[in-house]
């Protein structure tokens, strides 16, 4: 066990140790000093102040001297080398004994890691890993991600612990319990630390353990423990840190800890799942993203690689933030969820669209990062309202389904192509049938049978009214070419081109099929 668990389990108050990372040694528990020493272990073993004072108490190679100064460490004491000096409120008979009887309950400890790891291997999700662990612990545990998110609780929390259950019920610790820890230095002294501590201040009558979770050095979230059921030892901590570092494997593995490890917001994946259970709980928590509020914003469906799983969106995830800032984002299994803001519509009419488009394709960094790695993007309608994410969400995910083949480095909007995805979406080719122009489906099927092109010359005058050369242009061929198209599309297909409604049903219709994949 780590040496700064023993002191904790003495119940030392104060200690000054001889150099750094000595708390972090494993140490044995054995009065046989002759014992061998496994090269990963330190021997622990005690002395008398006094004896530290007049340099008969020397730590043999490989050993730790645990010095007991009485109930306060001399003012001025110089500590060095392999010892440690500590306060605690018994005196050195009753310390020793306590001391003694360290291996008994170390014996336990041991005991206890097995079952976490048991409770580790037999969980398929952090849900039962929270149930398991908090019955080896025997006191009921919370995990959280670094985005403050609720990903796991167990156990039955006091029903005066009102933020506790605040926090169960809206699935977000909220700002105020976060500030109080830091404010009062838990959180402080956990990251210093680097294992978990019980807080200075009871709540509830009750002590809370603080462990934050650490998985290959990045902050994955905290693994809290409340003192209810049984009372927390030293070696509890240690059992904490233990089943904390459980949850940051199974944490990386579900891609849960959140936007500020790089694995994507877990309040984007609220608002696209419309998890939140009232709109107080989704505001508080956006105030806590750089994502401004109370503007119009779009919605990003983003897709790529054929097949790709949750970790290669997730690394477009990261370079999608660095084109878009102010953005929040998710990794899906199929694709990538990215919601942007577009700023405020200031205009008498509805400049939203104008904005989206500013904010997107005139982004160079955006639509590089696009083409380098062969993506598309696709753009929902602009919201304001954020509680219309799962909505918007599938209207992107429509528009991607109605784009057959996208461009790599390319923006599709749902207002530029909403027929198709409307089509796309609708799933019932017996009621679309019923919206098409029939005339504008025979055109299709006459090109189709004798390769001319008379359905795209209809659709690039109704797209270049007025402008015949810019129409022409836009087919590749000459003007005298256009206007011969256009003169037969009247004769054999009897759309009349400067007739309104016949150019309605004709832009209307040519949209739905193409989202039918005609």
């Amino acid at each position: 066990m780590k040496l700064r668990t023993v002191l904790n389990e003495l119940a030392c108050t104060e200690w000054r140790v001889g150099k750094e990372g000595l708390l972090d040694e494993d140490v044995l528990l054995t009065p046989e000093y002759g014992t061998n020493i496994p090269p990963e272990a330190r021997l622990l073993r005690m002395a008398r102040l006094s004896d530290f004072q007049e340099g008969s108490a020397r730590p043999a190679e490989r050993h730790i001297m645990l010095v007991l100064a009485g109930k306060e460490i001399p003012e001025g004491l110089r500590v060095g080398g392999a010892f440690v000096v500590v306060a605690a409120r018994q005196n050195y008979e009753d310390f020793r004994a306590a001391f003694l009887d360290l291996p008994a309950k170390a014996a336990v400890l041991e005991l206890r890691r097995d079952r976490m790891f048991d409770a580790f291997l037999s969980s398929y999700d952090l849900n039962q890993f929270a149930r398991r662990s908090s019955a080896v612990l025997g006191n009921p545990v919370i995990i959280t991600n670094a985005d403050l998110r609720l990903l796991a609780s167990a156990g039955d929390f006091p029903e005066d612990a009102k933020d506790v259950q605040q926090v169960l019920s809206q699935g977000y610790l909220t700002e105020e319990v976060n500030s109080s820890l830091e404010v009062d230095g838990t959180l402080p002294a956990v990251r210093h630390a680097r294992h978990a501590v019980i807080s200075n201040v009871e709540r509830y009558g009750r002590h809370w353990v603080t462990s934050i979770i650490y998985y290959h050095h990045l902050e994955m979230g905290r693994y809290d423990v409340l003192e209810k059921d049984r009372p927390i030892t030293g070696f509890d901590l240690e059992l904490v840190d233990y089943a904390g570092r459980l949850a940051g494997v199974m944490i990386d593995r579900l891609g849960a800890a959140g936007e500020r490890v790089g694995a994507g917001s877990s309040v984007l994946h609220d608002l696209v799942e419309g998890s939140f259970v009232n709109e107080q709980t989704m505001r508080a928590q956006l105030l806590m993203t750089h994502l401004p509020v109370d503007v119009s914003y779009v919605l990003l469906v983003v897709t790529g690689q054929r097949n790709a799983d949750k970790d290669y969106h997730a690394r477009i995830g990261t370079m999608a933030a660095r084109s878009l800032r102010n953005c929040l984002w998710c990794a899906r299994e199929n694709c990538l969820v990215v919601l942007t803001s577009i700023g405020r519509n200031d205009a008498a009419g509805y400049d939203d669209y104008a904005r989206a488009q500013r904010r997107l394709s005139v982004n160079k960094a955006f639509i590089t990062m696009l083409e380098n790695n062969e993506l598309s993007a696709f753009a929902s309608e602009p919201f304001d309202d954020l509680s219309k994410c799962p909505g918007r969400f599938q209207e992107a995910r429509d528009l991607a389904e109605a784009i057959r083949d996208p461009e790599p480095g390319r923006c599709y909007y749902f207002w530029e192509h909403r027929f198709a995805a409307l089509a796309s979406a609708s799933g019932s080719p017996d009621k679309l049938e019923m919206l098409l122009d029939k005339r504008v489906v025979a055109m299709a099927d006459y090109d189709r049978e004798h390769g001319t092109a008379y359905l795209q010359t209809a659709i690039m005058s109704v797209r270049h009214p007025g402008s015949p050369a810019d129409a022409a242009q836009a087919l590749n061929v000459h003007r005298n070419t256009y206007f011969y198209r256009v003169n037969k599309v009247r004769e054999l297909f009897l759309l009349d081109l400067k007739d309104g409604d016949d150019r309605l049903a004709l832009s209307f219709s040519a949209s739905i099929m193409e989202g039918m994949g005609r």
